[in-house]
Parts: C-alpha cells; structure tokens; sequence
C-alpha cells in the first residue's frame, strides 16, 4: 500500500499470526478534527459517513495472499481447500460459532483469503490451532503473504503482460511486487517471459526487506534498486538512442496513511488537519517521473493508503495539468468484478493546521504560508473535465477493509525526451532531457530555500511559475547516484571453464542460454555462486551507463561451488533449491532427475543426511542406483496430513548423493513448512533434532551472503 510518512509497513504486520494487537483496546478510537475535516469532504452522505467512522474503529480482519507460479500456488491453495477449510466449519468455541477463513471474492483464483478469528478461538479449537500452525509454517517460508486486501488492488489494475517492462517505483516491502512478478510469469509455461520486473525503493534497508519478499518467486526477470523515486535514472538499454521507459508503472507513493487506521491505531491521536499537505508535493514529483518513465501507450497507475484529496485527487490533478493531455485518467469500472469502490470527487476543502478552510492561495497574508499550501493543493477550476470521478476510493464500510485511493492511466502522447529520442540529434535529446529535470525540480524546490524564507533573513521568494511558462533548463546533474553499497554483477564468459563444466556435467539443454549467467564480482565470492537473468535483465546490465543504477539484487541463484568435492569436476558444483524450477526444465540427463515414492518425504525431512538403509525397500534400491553428486528427485504428493488431496501434486527436491547417505538440500524453514502442509505437525522430539547443529550448508547460508 502507499507507504505512512516515515517508511512503511507497520512492524505489527511482519508478526507472527500468534500475535495479538497487544494495546488495541487501550487506544481512543476517536478524532474530532479527522470526523469534521472528512465530513467536510463530501466524499459519503452524512448516514454512509457513520457507517465509516464506525468501521474505522473496528480491528481489521487478517488477510493474506497464496504466493508463488501459479502451479505452486495451487498446491498451496489445494492443502488450505481440501484438508483444513472442510475440518474449520461448524466450530463452536464458548458457545459461538466462528465461520473458517474464506476466500476474497474479487480476487482471482481463490488466492487472496480473509480470516476474522480472535486469538482465544486459535488456542481453543484444534482445527483452528492447526489452521494457525499452517499459516506461520507457510508464512515463515514465504508460501503466504500477509498482505492486507486493499494493496492487493493496484497490481490486478496494471493489467500486466508477460512481455510488459514494469516499474514499481516506491516498492518495499513488496508484497505489491511479489504479485506484479507473479501477473509476468502468469501463464506458467517452460519459456521465459520476454518482460522485466524493476522494483525500486529509496531505503537501502528496506529495499533487502523487498527481495526477501519476493526471493519465493525466484525470477530471472526481477532486479530491486535503490534510489529516490522522484530521481530514479535514466538508463539507455543495449544501445538505444532513447533512455529506458516501462509499459507499466506503479507508483504507490509515500502518504500520510490514515487508510490505515484499523491496524495502525496511533493514528488516532496523531492525525492533525493538515497531515495531506506535507507530502502532496513529493507525491506530484514522484507519479511525474513516473509518467517520464512510462511508455507511450502505457499504464500507469497512481495509489496511496489515504482519504485524503490533498495526497490523491489533488496530485491526480496537478499530473495531468503538467502533462498538457499526454495522460488519459481511465474508467475500470469493468476491472475487478465483486470489488466495491466509489467514485474519485471533484472538489474538497483544504485546511490550516487549526482547521480554518483556505480557498486559495490568495487567503494567505504571507508568501512562505503560501509555499505551504500550493495551488495544486486546491480543487482545479476544470476538474469537471478531468474525469476525477474514474479515480476509485475504497472505504472500509464497504468491504470490511482498509482504505486505500487508486487511479489508473493511459500515456497517450510524447510527454518526456524519452518518448519522442529517435526524432531528436544527441544535442536536442540533451537539452530535452535536462527540461525534464528542470520541471521535475520546479515541482519541489529544494528545502533549502523553504528553511531560508523560514528564517526570514530577507531572502527573496522566487516568483511561482505560471502554467504556461516553461521550466529553465538546467545541466543535467547526477543527483540519483548512490553509492554503491553492493558487489556488483558481472556477466559470465559463455565460452568460460565453470560454464563448459555445468553444461556438460548437468547435460543442460543446448536451448538453454549460456550467456545469461551472472556473478558478484567481489574477490570474496567470486566464482562461488552463479546465478542466472533473463535477457531483458541482461540487456541492463549491458547499459553503457549501467552505473548509474543502485543495483541491490537481480538473478536466481542456480549452482554454488563447494569445497573438497571428490569425483568428476562438475561434482564440486551443486544444485540449490532456488534454482529447481528452472534447472528441472533444461536438464536433459534423466539420470539426474528421479521419481521416488510419497514415502520417502517423512525420512528425508526428519532426518538431515539420512542414511541409504533408513529408507523402505522401496526407495533404498532407486537411491543406491544414483551416482554420487546432486539431482532433482521427484515425489507425487496424493494426500496432506492423511487427507487426500483432489488433484494430487509432484514435489521437486534438489539432493545431494553421498556414498552412504541422501541429503535434501532446503533449509529448515522450508522443511518445517513442508512436513506441516503434507505429514501434519511434527514430533516435538523431532523438530527438536532437526533444529540441531547439523545442518546442511544450506541451511547455514551456503556460504555467501545474499539478500
């Protein structure tokens, strides 16, 4: 969702799902100055507004999303459907009945879920007790996202194309990203999408909190940077003329977050009238670069988690106004059937911090106060013809959600140098380019000059540019550029030692590209680790001026060298359980990919390195046939905790052959995910020795660092 000034999701929502919200009933639901100011808007009739406010102050139901490729998403969803919904109806806890988590209406495929269960009902009930044990299993190895309902709606508006660039520009923590990478990889078929995925956030930290949410969907098209949305650079890709732009733009901008206040209660003492104005201008600079950045032709979508029309229509309206008719606001009023949603306004009220109205700029006795509130902040006199009323506004009556502001366009038009590069000579390009800056820059001076007026040392206000006149150009100046906290990637040699020897070691499909392997080129892991990208990401990296670009993470992990392996020289490369899904496609030696029997899963995750005479007459003669060295095995799963299951799934498992022994190579949190979903829960003695200090290495990280 749009990220609450400070820096995002509140840390209540990264809890396990055990937790309670410890001091809810401890906060005053109640705001004077939110009530009157809202009710002001005219955004609901005085009756629906009541609706609102009460359900403002009602706590928020868990929600969560089923993650992954659509085949693994089904496996998910056919435990959670066939084995523990059917175990959850009919429960009477304290003579009450309590209805089992179900499906969103409005969202595909039965993969974004609802949960209203109180955590009394958790401890009491065993079917919810084993609910609840799946959902932290699952959730701990990234299979489930808690995501709440109203973030799952801007991606589903995008509208994304396997073939489509996207750009989700303020991205972390990536429960957003995690499903535009799934909408790319949606049709689930052995080619890889032609398109890209580039999911930016300005916190460094938070940007490893992004590709930690999306490391499940292991995705040769994905790439996470680190950079100020309202500067994210210009990269000219694989030698074109023209600097990179998307066929999709998401820009979920930081706001003040007050759609969020059933689950970020505090907001309930700290909301003040004039919350919307401190960011409007940041939020204009941002979705304009955005619009820079997009394709003609293609989408852009603009949300936040707020009511607030200063941070939504207002910034809608101001973006269309500086783009002179290249963008098109969009009716999706046919998208996401079974999702309610009220029109965009077309007016509203803007306050001071003491709650008087301002009807304009001219209201103001002094010029600095006038800084404060700009006339974008203000209802635009042609609003009417702007379309406001396409904007959606979700409201948490409604649906029983948060709430959250979305609106969806179409670039129409060359608006930026990029969009119209091939007609220019390198001169014009520059010159268009730095007018880009230049009216980027207008839209948000430095604060600087804001804290000198402040001070009132007699500093002179620069006059406000009129609508029509253009911004002064200015040299174009590298104010994106981080410094580079990574190791940066490098592409392999195709006709290199280590690529020659995995081909032939792991018998690879000749389709299967060899110049799309990647390394981090620090002196510590190079050579250690070898991913994989798409070449779309290829084509990036490629960039002559790459550098320009805080890349944080990009590629799949698919071999790690490891020390003292004996054997033929591909043996010192093994598989990693990152890479299965790709690697299950391309390698062509049947000898390294074996079927074993649904049986053989209790042995290999209830023990670490089980020994060849630990399995049943059954599987002990396929595994004694292997070579020593790594391969896929193959189970078909029929049934989930002694359940059958309607539409039995095989499970992939990389696996290193030892001369006496097997060991599956997932870590521990993977393996406690799997033994809940399909044996049920764990001996405590069990999970005692699996949590022991023999672990495989990678369990212990596999060596090398990586987010």
């Amino acid at each position: 969702m749009g990220k609450r000034r400070g820096g995002g999701r509140n840390k209540k929502d990264q809890q396990a799902w055990d937790r309670s919200k410890t001091n809810y009933k401890d906060v005053e639901r109640d705001n004077a100055q939110f009530k009157e100011y809202y009710l002001s808007q005219n955004m609901l009739s005085p009756e629906e507004f009541e609706q609102f406010y009460e359900a403002l102050k009602k706590p928020l139901p868990a929600t969560f999303r089923i993650t992954g490729t659509k085949r693994h998403a089904q496996e998910i969803l056919e435990v959670l459907e066939s084995v523990l919904i059917p175990s959850m109806h009919q429960i009477t806890v304290d003579g009450q009945e309590y209805k089992p988590p179900a499906p969103l209406d409005w969202y595909p495929d039965r993969l974004g879920w609802q949960a209203n269960v109180p955590r009394s009902v958790l401890r009491k009930s065993p079917e919810f007790a084993r609910f609840q044990r799946f959902m932290v299993a699952e959730s701990e190895s990234g299979n489930i996202s808690r995501q709440e309902a109203v973030s799952m709606v801007p991606p589903l508006l995008m509208d994304i194309q396997p073939h489509h660039w996207v750009l989700d520009m303020c991205a972390a923590p990536g429960s957003k990203t995690a499903q535009i990478i799934e909408a790319l990889h949606a049709n689930d078929t052995e080619a890889l999408p032609t398109g890209l995925v580039v999911a930016n956030d300005a916190n460094y930290k938070r940007c490893h909190m992004l590709v930690h949410q999306t490391k499940r969907l292991q995705s040769p098209c994905f790439m996470a940077t680190n950079h100020d949305a309202s500067l994210f650079p210009s990269i000219h890709v694989a030698g074109a003329k023209a600097s990179w732009q998307f066929d999709r733009v998401l820009c979920d901008v930081p706001c003040s977050g007050d759609g969020t206040l059933r689950k970020n209660e505090s907001i309930w003492q700290s909301w003040k009238y004039d919350d919307g104005l401190s960011l409007h201008k940041l939020q204009v600079q941002i979705f304009l670069r955005g619009v820079q950045l997009t394709k003609v032709g293609g989408r852009i979508v603009y949300s936040t988690c707020s009511f607030n029309p200063i941070e939504n229509e207002a910034v809608v309206a101001e973006v269309l106004r500086l783009t002179d008719g290249a963008l098109e606001l969009q009716d999706v009023s046919h998208m996401i059937p079974g999702l309610k949603r009220k029109p965009g306004l077309t007016t509203w009220q803007v306050r001071d911090k003491e709650g008087k109205p301002i009807t304009s700029v001219n209201d103001l006795d002094k010029e600095r106060h006038q800084r404060r509130f700009p006339v974008s902040a203000f209802p635009p006199p042609n609003a009417a013809d702007l379309h406001l009323e396409r904007c959606l506004r979700i409201y948490p009556h409604m649906q029983d959600t948060g709430g959250f502001f979305v609106a969806v366009f179409e670039k129409t038009k060359p608006v930026a140098a990029a969009d119209h590069a091939a007609d220019l000579d390198p001169s014009a390009l520059e010159e268009e380019e730095a007018r880009d800056d230049a009216l980027l820059k207008s839209v948000n001076p430095e604060e600087k000059e804001e804290e000198d007026e402040e001070q009132g040392e007699g500093v002179t206000v620069p006059t406000k540019r009129p609508p029509s006149s253009p911004p002064v150009p200015t040299k174009r100046a590298r104010q994106d550029v981080h410094k580079m906290q990574e190791a940066p990637f490098e592409i392999m040699d195709p006709d290199c030692s280590d690529v020659r020897i995995l081909t032939d070691y792991y018998k690879l499909s000749p389709e299967f590209p060899k110049d799309q392997y990647i390394l981090r080129s620090d002196s510590m892991s190079r050579n250690r680790t070898i991913y994989f990208c798409s070449a779309a990401v290829k084509s990036v990296l490629q960039s002559p001026d790459f550098e320009r670009l805080h890349l944080v993470f990009t590629g799949v992990r698919l071999f790690v060298r490891q020390g003292g392996a004996a054997g033929s020289e591909g043996d010192e490369f093994r598989l990693t359980s990152e890479g299965i899904p790709l690697l299950e496609r391309v390698i062509v030696d049947q000898h390294r990919q074996v079927s074993v029997p649904e049986s053989a899963l209790r042995t290999v995750l209830e023990h670490n390195n089980p020994a060849l005479r630990d399995f049943d007459d059954t599987t002990r003669p396929i595994l004694e046939s292997l070579d020593v060295g790594c391969h896929i095995l193959h189970m078909r799963i029929s049934k989930a905790m002694d359940k059958p299951l309607k539409s039995p799934f095989t499970l992939l498992l990389p696996t290193m052959r030892a001369k006496d022994s097997v060991n599956v190579m997932v870590n521990k949190i993977e393996k406690r995910s799997l033994y809940e979903r399909i044996l049920g829960p764990p001996d405590t003695n069990q999970s005692n020795a699996n949590n022991g200090s023999n672990a495989s290495a990678e369990e212990r990280g596999e060596g090398e660092k990586t987010p």
